[in-house]
């Protein structure tokens, strides 16, 4: 009876530590995710991208006024890269999302697709109308 208690303590013991070094590997690839996110090179991507679609962007004039990184949206695409949304003007109705990607030749990251939201592409149709 000892020896099948000690057995299943230590099976358990064994599972217990394979979800925990899984649940620590996945923490740490977010963990990564969220920095490359957040580093200044993807800033750059962002406020570049921002600027193409209105060139007052980022300033009083412009419909897109600041933006800020959801970071509850980073995850790692199937495709390779990571997804992330970015907020327009503290609206979470006004949205675009990233991919980006690391390129293997220079190893720079670069935007590899994208969409937005209608909202979204409601206010810079607006904008260029008028």
């Amino acid at each position: 009876m000892k020896t099948v208690v000690k057995i299943l303590v230590g099976v358990i013991a064994a599972i217990a530590l394979g979800i925990g070094g899984f649940k620590l590997m996945q923490k740490i690839e977010h963990d990564y995710m969220v920095e490359v996110v957040k580093s200044e090179e993807v800033r750059e991507i962002i406020e570049e991208r921002l600027i193409s679609y209105d060139t007052r962007a980022l300033t009083e004039e412009g419909a897109i006024r600041s933006y800020s990184i959801d970071s509850s949206s980073i995850r790692r695409n199937p495709m390779g890269g990571i997804s992330f949304t970015v907020h327009v003007n503290n609206d979470s109705g006004l949205y675009v999302f990233y991919t980006i990607n690391k390129d293997s030749n220079t190893k720079k990251i670069v935007l590899e697709g994208g969409g937005n939201s209608s909202r979204f592409e409601n206010l810079i149709t607006k904008d260029t109308r008028e």
